[in-house]
C-alpha cells in the first residue's frame, strides 16, 4: 500500500491554507500565544526605545551636549544626559528579563505540540480498525511518531519564531518612521515586496519538503524491512544487495534534505543582503539632502539594521514553517484515516457469548477477487471446531472476522443470535482470545507478557502458564516469572513461546478461544503440551483451531473445510472421512497412505 498523502483539495501554498496549518499546530495553545505575543510586543518596544536613547546619548556626548532633546516624530523628549543613561540602563534589564518569558514559551508550545501530536497520532491509531492498520507500509508508524513529528515540532518553533520576530519588528519600525520616515518607509516598502518576491523559492521549498517527507516515509520502511530480513539476507548472502537498495533511499531522501536545507537558508540571506542593499542607498539619499536632516541619521541606522535582522528572521521563521507544513499534513492526514475507519461502538451488554453464527457471510480485499463467498454456519458453545483447507483458501480472513477485526462485506455476523457489532467492546474483548500463528513477545517479564497490560493479578498470571503447560519451564528459570523474553532477549524456544502466547490468551478466562495453526512449527513434545492444554480447556469454552496438522484436529468435535473461500463442507471427522475428499485426501498424506493427493 502506498503511504498516505496531503489530500488533493488543500492548496496548502495558499496564505489562507497555511493559516489553518498554523492554527493546527498553535490553535490550543492560545493563552500561552498570547502571552508570548505580548512579550515579544514588549520587547520590541523596550528595544527601540534603548536603540534611540543610545543613538541620542552618542550624539549628544559627541557634540558635549549635557541636556539633549529625543526627537520621535511629534515627540520631542529633553532630559540630561545621565537621566537617559539611567532609563537606558533599566530598559535593558527589563528587556534582559523578557528573554526568560521569550525562551521559556516557545520551548513549552513546542514540547506540547509534540506531544500532542505523538498523543494523538497513536490514540488515532489505536482505535483505527484492523483493516486499516494492517494496510500500513512497513515501518510507517515509528517513521511518522518519530521524524515526521519532529519535522511538525520545528515547525511550531518555526511558528513562535515568526510571532517573536514579527512583534518585535513592528515596533522597530515604528520607532525608525518616527525617526525618519522617508528613509524607515522605503526600507519597509522594499521589505515588503522583497516578501513577495521570494514567496516562489518559498513554494519550491514546501514541495521539496513534501517529497522528503515522503522518501523519509520511504527510508524508514527500507530500514525496518531490512531489519525484520536480517536473518535472510544472511542466508542468502545479499548483503550487498540491500546495502544498494537502502543506500538508494538515503541518497534519495539526502539529496531533498540537502535542496530543502538550501532553499531554506538561501532566503533569508537574500533578504538580509538585499534588505541591507536598500538600507546603504536610502542612507546615502537621507545624507545628500543636507545636514537638517543628519541628527537622526544615527538613531535610523540602529533602528532599521535591527529592524532589518528581525525581518530576515521573520522571512526565515516563514520560509521553515512553509517546509513543515507537509509533515504536518501527513500526520493530520494519517490521524484522520484512522479515525475514520475506527469500528463503531456497540451498546449491547456480553454478559455471554453461546452461540456464533455466519450466515452467508462474504468478504474481498478487492472487489474483483473474493476471499470468502456465502459462508454460513453455527457454532454452539463449548464446541471445538476444526479449520482445514489449502494456503489461500480464506481460513485467515475467516478468523479475523470471527475476531471482529475485519466487517463482513455481506452477510451477517451473529452472537447469540445478534449481530456482533452491536456489543460493547470492551465486553467482547473479555470473552474472545486469540493465539497467533507466530508467536509475539514484547520486551518485558514472561509474567507482563502474560499480563499484556491488563489488569491481571500475579493468581490468574499463574494460573494461565499452568493452563498453558509453561509453568514448569518458567519455574525453572533464574528469574522464574520475571525473566524478560521478547525480540533481541535471551532465547526461548518456538514452543515455549507459543505456550507463553497461549498463556496471554487464557489468563482473562476466555469463552472463545481461537487459535491460528497453534502446533505447525512445533516441536513433537510441544506439540503434544499445547493439545494436553486444549484438551483440559475443552469443556470450559468454544474453540476454534485452524490446522494444517491433521493431529491438531483430534481434539475437535466437527471441522470446517474451506476451499477457495467457500466452505464446502462442516461436519464431524467421521462423516468428513467418507464424504469430503479434502479431507480424506489430506487424512491420507498425514497418515503416509499412497494415493493422498489433495484435490
Amino acid at each position: 500500500m502506498s503511504s498516505p498523502q496531503p489530500p488533493e483539495s488543500i492548496d496548502s501554498t495558499s496564505p489562507a491554507s497555511t493559516r489553518e496549518r498554523l492554527r493546527a499546530v498553535l490553535g490550543e495553545k492560545r493563552g500561552t500565544v498570547l502571552a508570548l505575543a505580548f512579550c515579544s510586543i514588549v520587547s520590541g518596544f523596550t528595544e527601540a526605545t534603548i536603540l534611540a536613547l543610545i543613538a541620542q546619548i552618542a550624539t549628544a556626548a559627541v557634540n558635549g551636549v549635557t541636556h539633549p532633546t529625543l526627537r520621535l516624530g511629534p515627540v520631542h523628549l529633553s532630559a540630561p544626559i545621565g537621566t537617559l543613561f539611567a532609563v537606558a540602563f533599566a530598559l535593558t534589564i527589563a528587556r534582559v528579563a523578557l528573554q526568560a518569558p521569550l525562551a521559556i514559551l516557545p520551548a513549552r508550545i513546542a514540547a506540547d505540540v509534540q506531544a500532542r501530536f505523538r498523543t494523538d497520532l497513536f490514540d488515532a491509531f489505536t482505535r483505527a480498525s484492523w483493516a486499516t492498520q494492517s494496510q500500513d507500509r512497513e515501518g510507517l508508524l515509528q517513521e511518522t511518531m518519530t521524524s515526521q513529528v519532529l519535522q511538525a515540532t520545528v515547525g511550531a518553533m518555526q511558528a513562535t519564531q515568526l510571532i517573536i520576530a514579527a512583534l518585535t519588528f513592528v515596533p522597530l519600525m515604528a520607532f525608525a518612521v518616527a525617526a525618519n520616515a522617508i528613509a524607515a518607509l522605503v526600507v519597509l516598502v522594499a521589505a515588503v515586496l522583497l516578501f513577495g518576491l521570494l514567496r516562489p523559492l518559498n513554494v519550491v521549498g514546501q514541495r521539496r519538503a513534501r517529497a522528503l517527507s515522503l522518501a523519509q516515509v520511504e527510508y524508514a520502511g527500507g530500514v525496518s524491512e531490512a531489519g525484520r530480513l536480517a536473518e535472510d539476507t544472511q542466508v542468502f548472502g545479499v548483503a550487498v544487495a540491500q546495502r544498494e537498495r537502502v543506500g538508494g533511499l538515503i541518497a534519495k531522501a539526502r539529496r531533498l534534505f540537502y535542496q530543502s536545507q538550501v532553499i531554506g537558508r538561501l532566503a533569508p540571506s537574500l533578504y538580509q543582503s538585499v534588505i541591507y542593499l536598500v538600507l546603504v542607498a536610502g542612507l546615502f539619499a537621507l545624507y545628500s539632502q543636507g545636514s537638517s536632516q543628519r541628527a537622526s541619521l544615527g538613531m535610523v541606522v540602529l533602528l532599521i539594521v535591527r529592524a532589518g535582522t528581525y525581518g530576515q528572521q521573520v522571512q526565515g521563521a516563514y520560509q521553515g514553517l512553509r517546509q513543515s507544513l507537509p509533515f504536518i499534513e501527513r500526520l493530520q492526514e494519517a490521524q484522520r484515516r484512522y479515525l475514520e475507519s475506527s469500528p463503531a461502538e456497540g451498546e449491547t451488554p456480553l454478559p455471554g457469548v453461546d452461540t456464533l453464527a455466519f450466515e452467508n457471510v462474504s468478504y474481498a480485499y478487492r472487489s474483483e477477487r473474493p476471499v470468502l463467498s456465502e459462508i454460513s454456519f453455527e457454532v454452539a458453545g463449548s464446541e471445538a471446531v476444526g479449520i482445514i483447507g489449502p494456503s489461500g483458501a480464506g481460513k485467515s480472513t475467516l478468523v479475523q472476522i470471527l475476531l471482529q477485526l475485519r466487517s463482513p462485506d455481506a452477510g451477517r455476523y451473529l452472537v447469540n443470535g445478534m449481530p456482533a457489532a452491536e456489543f460493547v467492546r470492551e465486553d467482547w474483548h473479555r470473552r474472545v482470545a486469540y493465539v497467533p500463528q507466530e508467536p509475539r513477545l514484547v520486551h518485558a517479564t514472561v509474567a507482563e507478557n502474560i499480563r499484556y497490560f491488563r489488569d491481571l493479578d500475579d493468581e490468574a498470571v499463574e494460573r494461565a502458564g499452568r493452563l498453558a503447560r509453561i509453568h514448569d519451564d518458567i519455574m525453572s528459570w533464574p528469574q522464574g516469572y520475571q525473566t524478560i523474553v521478547g525480540p533481541r532477549a535471551d532465547a526461548v524456544s518456538g514452543g515455549q513461546q507459543q505456550r507463553i502466547c497461549l498463556a496471554r490468551a487464557l489468563a482473562a478466562r476466555p469463552q472463545v478461544l481461537i487459535l491460528d495453526e497453534p502446533t505447525s512449527a512445533l516441536d513433537p513434545h510441544s506439540e503434544t503440551l499445547i493439545q494436553e492444554s486444549l484438551t483440559a480447556l475443552k469443556a470450559d469454552l468454544s474453540l476454534f483451531i485452524v490446522a494444517h496438522r491433521m493431529s491438531t484436529l483430534d481434539i475437535c468435535d466437527r471441522v470446517m473445510v474451506i476451499v477457495s473461500g467457500r466452505l464446502v463442507a462442516f461436519d464431524t471427522k467421521a462423516l468428513l472421512q467418507t464424504e469430503n475428499s479434502y479431507y480424506r485426501s489430506a487424512s491420507m498424506i498425514a497418515a503416509g497412505t499412497p494415493g493422498g493427493a489433495l484435490p
